[in-house]
């Protein structure tokens, strides 16, 4: 079960991934407002990893990137007996690592830019948030579509104040994996200090960026081993 973030969504935050289903049952979580699920008010990652538990079924492993390992780390706190295995990759945590420099950094960056922002003019408020995010990815203006249908929820979100189940998490018999790109000061540093309370590695893979799983052949490999690790 693949979770997407906030602007790659569906199936195209895992193209890379496609391989996999000649040896694994692939599912691509669509989360509320995206795609042609129904419109919402705002992003609600609780009322998000809810709708990861009922697709779980009899159990899955379940993998979210950036906003969708939010979503993930809390659908798999809430039921850890329906998880397989946990791969999160580099999930905006900046609570758990709000100590260092990088994060605080960039936690301030996006708390300044929804402040100051216009949430109609799409264009500009995604370009604002990739900086904050200290983030090298050139737009085309007018945004893509589907990135510009993705920005009108990113506006309704806050991920400066997401919160994640560390405790449960961690207390749960399953497999855990934590990615990380190697780009971000604040990224890595967010993804170390999950993986510490976890007690896990961290893994890097770089040449993606945020969207690690972009990289292709070597994170498939990495979670192939952790499915197959079971």
């Amino acid at each position: 079960m693949l979770v997407h973030g906030s602007l790659a969504v569906g199936a195209a935050a895992f193209g890379e991934q496609k391989v996999l289903a000649e040896s694994f049952a692939l599912s691509v979580m669509t989360r509320r407002g995206y795609g042609e699920t129904g419109r919402i008010n705002a992003v609600d990652v609780l009322s998000d990893a809810e709708d990861v538990v009922e697709v779980l079924g009899e159990g899955a492993h379940l993998v979210g990137t950036s906003m969708g390992a939010i979503v993930a780390m809390n659908a798999a706190g809430r039921r850890p007996d329906l998880v397989r295995s946990l791969t999160v990759i580099e999930p905006p945590a900046f609570a758990l690592a709000s100590d260092l420099p990088a994060v605080r950094r960039v936690s301030k960056a996006l708390r300044a830019h929804w402040a100051i922002a216009d949430a109609t003019e799409l264009h500009a408020f995604v370009v604002g948030f990739i900086a904050a995010l200290e983030m090298n990815m050139p737009l085309p203006d007018p945004l893509p579509a589907p990135v510009a249908a993705a920005a009108v929820n990113l506006v309704t979100e806050r991920p400066w104040r997401v919160d994640v189940p560390v405790g449960a998490v961690a207390d749960a018999r399953f497999p855990k994996l934590v990615v990380t790109g190697g780009w971000s000061e604040a990224f890595d540093g967010i993804s170390l200090r999950l993986a510490h309370l976890l007690d896990v590695q961290c893994h890097c893979l770089q040449g993606a960026g945020h969207a690690v799983q972009k990289v292709g052949a070597p994170f498939n490999a990495l979670l192939r081993r952790q499915i197959t690790s079971i």
